[in-house]
C-alpha cells in the first residue's frame, strides 16, 4: 500500500530497422537512422513516445520528412553528427530562432579512430500548437538538414478510396486498403463474425500504410478492415464474390421435371433428348414445353435458377438432360423418365395412402418433440460460472470457453473418499448440493478439518459429470489465493465425484452484511464514545479478571478503563506485532490473550468503514489473481462472496448449489436465468462475458458492499424500461454507507465502454490507497481520544518511543484526514 497509482508499466523497448514495435513495423527512413519507443499500457489506456533522430551524416531525404505528434505528447529531437575531429559544432534551432537553454542539452563521445560524435536534444515534456512548424539541425562541419513537425489537437485515420466489390473465380486475390493515422493504429479484418491478424506495411514517411488480407479462401461474403487508435475508428468494407460452377439438382413430378442449380454468377438453362437411355451423347435440344424462372438471390454470392420441362406422352420410357451454364462453367444432370411409373403416383387410391403416411410422419415428430420436451424440460445447462478464457483475436469478444474435457486430471488431488463425514446441506440447486463435512487427513495426517464438498443429485447425466470433472480440471489448473474458496481435494474413484473446497463458517457476504447492519460505525471513534471503551458483546472473561479491549483496527491496541481495574506497571508491558496491527499485554495475561484471541476475534461484534473497504480490496485482489489466470467469473455478487475467519473474504462459485428458480435475483432471458442486474451490457445485449463484464458486476457488487446489503437497482422493475436504462448509461446514486472517493471507484466500473472500465489491477491499487488513508483518519482519531482519556487515569503505562512509532500505520498519505461519511 506504499504506492496508490496505477502503475502498469512495460519496459523499454528499442528496436532496429528490422525490428518490430509491438506488432507494427517500425518504418526506417535515411534520415532517421533508428526510432526509439517507449510504450506503457494499462487497463484504462496505452501512451507511447517517440525519439525522432537528424542525422547529419546520413543523406537527405526528400521530400521534408513530417513528424506527428499529438497536444500533450512529448517532443524529442535529436541532432547528431559525426566528424574526424572534435573541433566542431552543432545545433538545432526551430524556425530559424534559437531554442531556449532550459529545453535543449548536448553531448560528446568520443571514438576509438579520434572521430567524435555531438549529440544536440531539443525536448518539450507537453507539445502544444506553438510548437508546429521547422527543426533545422545544423553543423560548422555538414549541411543543414530540416524536418517538419506537426502538432495536431487530435488523432486521425484518413483511409484511401478505393474499389469495394470484387468478382474472382480461382485465381489469387488479396484485398488491400491503403491510409494514413496518427498515432498508430490496432487493426483487423471482420468475415463471419470471426476476426482475422492485420499485417500493417509502413512507406517511408511513416504514417501511409497499407494493409492486405489474402485469407478468404475463395468464400463469398462481406469483409470489414476495422482499425481505431486512440482518438478514432474507421471500417471499410469489401464485397467479395466467388465465381462457381453450378450446382443442379433434379426433382421430378407428375408430368413434369425441374431442374434447380445454386451458383454464381446466375445460371442459364438448355435442355436436350437422349437418344438411347444408357447413351451419354444428349445433343437434340428441345426448345419447347420449358419455362425458365427468374433467378432468385440464396445470399451474397449464390444465385438460385430454376428450369421446368413439361413432358408429352410419346413414349413410356425415355431420357432428358438439363444443363445449367455461367462463367464459371456447365454442369448438366440427365434423368430417366418412367410414364408408367409416374402416372401410378398420381392414382387417386395411392394419392390418400401418401397423405396417410405424411400424417404418420408429422404424428410421429409430434410424439418425438413431447418426448425430448418432457426430458429435457430444463432451460439451461450446468456448467461453471467459473471460465476460462483463450483470447482468439484482438478485440474484447474474440475469445473461446477453454474446454477441460480433454484435460488429464491429476491424481495427486484425489482424497479417500472413506475419509469424510457429511454434515449438513449448505446449499441445494437444480443440479447437485454443498455439503458441510469433516476431512481426516486432507491436511496433515491426524488432524481433522471442516470442509465444503460439492456434489451432483443423484442420477446425473453424462453432460452434468463432464461439467463438474471440467471445473474440478479447472480449478487445478487456477491455483490457489487467500481470497477465492480454494480447492482442497476431490473424489473421482469409485463412486460420486465430490470435490472438497475451503469451508468459510459465516456464509455469504451478503447475509453478513445485513446481518451487521444494526452493529455498524463509520470510525473507531464513533465505538469510544458510545461504548465507553468497551467494545464487545462478551468478552468472555470472569469478574476477577483483568477487563480489556481488543481493537481489531487498523491499529490494535488494549485500552485500560480507571474505574473498572488496576493500571499495569510499565515494566510488565510487553508489545507484539500482528499483520492488522499492535497488541499490548501485561506478563500475567500473555498465556490468557493466547488462548481467547481468536475466539475475542469472531466475537467482535462490531463493522466499520475499513472493513466494507477491506472487503472491497479482498474481492479486488481475488479477481485480479483470476484475471492474471485468464479466468471470468460471469456472476459476481455479494451472495457468491464468502466470509471467514478474521473478516477474510473469499470469491466462490455456487454454480451447481443455487436454487436459481426461486431465487429473485435471476430473471428468465431467453432460455435461461440470467442475474440481470448485475450484468454488464455487454453481456446482457450481445452474450459477451470478458474481465471487463467482470469489472462492470464487481461495480454493482461494490454498491452492495457500501449499502450494506442492499438489492441493486432498488424500486425498479426489471422489464423493458429497465434494459432501456442500461443502454442510456443509467448509474445508481451513491449508497449511505459510500465516500465519494469509493462511489467514483464505482462509476469508473460502469463505463458503458467496456474499455474504459479500469482493471482489477487498478482497481487494486486505488482501494489500496483508500484504505491507507481511511487507516491513517482512524489512527489520527483514536490517538487523539486515547490521549484524552488517558489524562484523567492515574497511573498509566510507559510506551518507549520505538513501541509508540509501532503504532502508526505503515502508509498516512494524509495524516489529517477524516473518513468522509
Amino acid at each position: 500500500m506504499n504506492n496508490c497509482a496505477c502503475n502498469c508499466s512495460c519496459p523499454d523497448k528499442i528496436h532496429d530497422e528490422t525490428g518490430e514495435i509491438d506488432g507494427i513495423q517500425a518504418a526506417q527512413q535515411e534520415l532517421f537512422q533508428t526510432y526509439i519507443w517507449c510504450c506503457a499500457v494499462n487497463g484504462l489506456g496505452r501512451e507511447c513516445s517517440r525519439l525522432f533522430t537528424i542525422d547529419l551524416n546520413e543523406t537527405r531525404a526528400m521530400p521534408l520528412p513530417e513528424l506527428l505528434l499529438k497536444v500533450g505528447e512529448p517532443l524529442l529531437i535529436r541532432c547528431r553528427a559525426v566528424h574526424r575531429n572534435y573541433k566542431f559544432r552543432i545545433k538545432l534551432s526551430f524556425e530559424n530562432k534559437e531554442v531556449e537553454q532550459d529545453r535543449q542539452f548536448e553531448g560528446l563521445e568520443y571514438q576509438t579512430d579520434l572521430s567524435a560524435i555531438r549529440v544536440q536534444y531539443v525536448f518539450a515534456p507537453a507539445a502544444g500548437r506553438s510548437n508546429s512548424g521547422r527543426y533545422t539541425c545544423s553543423s560548422t562541419a555538414h549541411p543543414n538538414q530540416t524536418a517538419l513537425v506537426r502538432v495536431l489537437e487530435k488523432g486521425f485515420i484518413n483511409i484511401t478510396d478505393s474499389k469495394e466489390d470484387f468478382e474472382i473465380g480461382e485465381e489469387e486475390f488479396c484485398f488491400a486498403v491503403n491510409f494514413t493515422a496518427y498515432p498508430p493504429v490496432r487493426c483487423v479484418w471482420l468475415f463471419s463474425k470471426k476476426a482475422f491478424s492485420c499485417k500493417q506495411s509502413y512507406s517511408v514517411d511513416g504514417h501511409s500504410i497499407s494493409s492486405k488480407f489474402c485469407n478468404h479462401q475463395h468464400r463469398s461474403g462481406i469483409y470489414v478492415f476495422y482499425a481505431e487508435n486512440d482518438d478514432m475508428v474507421k471500417t471499410k468494407k469489401f464485397t467479395l464474390y466467388v465465381r462457381r460452377k453450378p450446382e443442379v439438382t433434379v426433382q421430378l413430378s407428375f408430368k413434369q421435371i425441374s431442374c434447380v442449380a445454386d451458383s454464381y454468377p446466375a445460371s442459364s438453362w438448355v435442355w436436350r433428348n437422349c437418344p438411347e437411355l444408357n447413351s451419354s451423347n444428349c445433343t437434340e435440344e428441345i426448345t419447347e414445353g420449358i419455362h425458365n424462372f427468374l433467378p432468385e438471390r440464396k445470399s451474397l454470392g449464390s444465385w438460385i435458377s430454376s428450369s421446368t420441362l413439361d413432358i408429352k406422352e410419346t413414349t413410356t420410357t425415355f431420357s432428358v438432360e438439363c444443363c445449367a451454364n455461367n462463367s464459371a462453367g456447365s454442369t448438366c444432370k440427365k434423368s430417366l423418365i418412367n410414364l408408367a411409373v409416374a402416372g401410378a403416383v398420381s392414382s387417386p387410391l395411392d394419392n390418400a395412402a401418401f397423405y396417410a403416411s405424411i400424417g404418420f410422419v408429422l404424428l410421429l415428430i409430434a410424439f418425438l418433440f413431447v418426448f425430448i420436451f418432457l426430458k429435457y424440460r430444463k432451460q439451461f445447462r450446468y456448467e461453471s460460472q467459473l471460465q476460462m478464457i483463450q483470447m482468439v483475436g484482438p478485440l474484447d469478444n474474440d475469445y473461446i470457453y477453454i474446454d477441460f474435457r480433454e484435460f488429464e486430471y491429476d491424481l495427486k488431488w484425489e482424497f479417500p473418499r472413506e475419509n469424510l463425514e457429511f454434515g449438513e446441506v449448505l446449499g441445494s440447486g437444480a443440479f447437485g448440493k454443498v455439503v458441510n463435512a469433516t476431512a481426516y487427513g486432507i491436511s496433515n495426517a491426524g488432524d481433522s478439518v471442516q470442509v465444503a464438498v460439492k456434489m451432483l443429485k443423484e442420477k446425473p447425466d453424462a453432460s452434468e459429470k463432464d461439467a463438474l470433472m471440467s471445473e474440478l480440471k479447472m480449478m487445478t489448473h487456477i491455483g490457489s489465493h487467500e481470497n477465492i474458496v480454494n480447492l482442497l481435494g476431490a473424489c473421482t474413484v469409485s463412486g460420486p465425484i465430490y470435490l472438497i473446497f475451503e469451508y468459510c463458517c459465516y456464509g455469504d457476504l451478503l447475509n453478513y452484511l445485513r446481518s451487521k447492519r444494526e452493529k455498524f460505525h463509520w470510525t473507531l471513534t464513533d465505538i469510544f464514545k458510545q461504548h465507553n471503551f468497551s467494545f464487545y458483546h462478551n468478552t468472555h472473561l470472569n469478574q476477577n479478571s483483568r477487563k480489556g479491549t481488543h481493537l481489531k483496527y487498523g491499529v490494535n491496541t488494549t485500552l485500560y478503563r480507571e474505574d473498572e481495574f488496576e493500571i499495569t506497571q510499565s515494566q510488565n508491558m510487553h508489545v507484539t506485532s500482528r499483520s492488522n496491527g499492535i497488541v499490548l499485554y501485561s506478563e500475567e495475561d500473555k498465556t490468557e490473550h493466547a488462548n481467547r484471541q481468536t475466539d475475542e476475534e469472531e466475537d467482535f461484534n462490531v463493522l466499520t468503514f475499513e472493513d466494507l473497504l477491506c472487503f472491497s480490496y479482498q474481492v479486488a485482489k481475488g479477481m485480479e489473481f483470476l484475471e492474471s489466470k485468464s479466468c471470468i467469473h460471469r456472476d459476481l455478487a455479494a451472495r457468491n462472496i464468502l466470509v471467514t475467519h478474521g473478516k477474510v473474504v473469499k470469491i466462490c462459485d455456487f454454480g451447481l448449489a443455487r436454487d436459481v428458480v426461486n431465487d429473485s435475483n435471476y430473471i428468465v432471458r431467453g432460455n435461461a436465468r440470467l442475474p440481470v442486474k448485475w450484468m454488464a451490457p455487454e453481456s446482457l445485449f450481445e452474450r459477451t462475458y470478458t474481465m471487463k463484464s467482470d469489472v462492470w458486476s464487481y461495480g454493482i457488487l461494490l454498491w452492495e458492499i457500501f449499502s450494506l446489503g442492499v438489492n441493486p437497482y432498488p424500486g425498479i422493475q426489471v422489464d423493458s424500461n429497465f434494459y432501456k436504462l442500461i443502454q442510456s448509461g443509467f448509474k445508481m446514486d451513491r449508497p449511505y454507507y459510500a465516500t465519494k472517493n469509493v462511489y467514483r471507484v464505482m462509476q469508473s466500473c460502469w463505463a458503458l465502454d467496456s474499455r474504459k472500465r479500469p482493471s482489477f489491477s487498478c482497481l487494486v491499487s486505488s482501494l489500496a490507497c483508500q484504505l491507507a488513508e481511511a487507516e491513517g483518519a482512524v489512527y489520527q482519531n483514536m490517538k487523539k481520544n486515547v490521549s484524552t482519556h488517558n489524562s484523567s487515569i492515574k497511573t498509566k503505562p510507559h510506551v518507549n518511543r520505538d513501541e509508540e512509532s509501532l503504532l502508526s500505520p505503515t502508509v498516512l498519505q494524509h495524516e489529517d484526514s477524516q473518513v468522509e461519511k
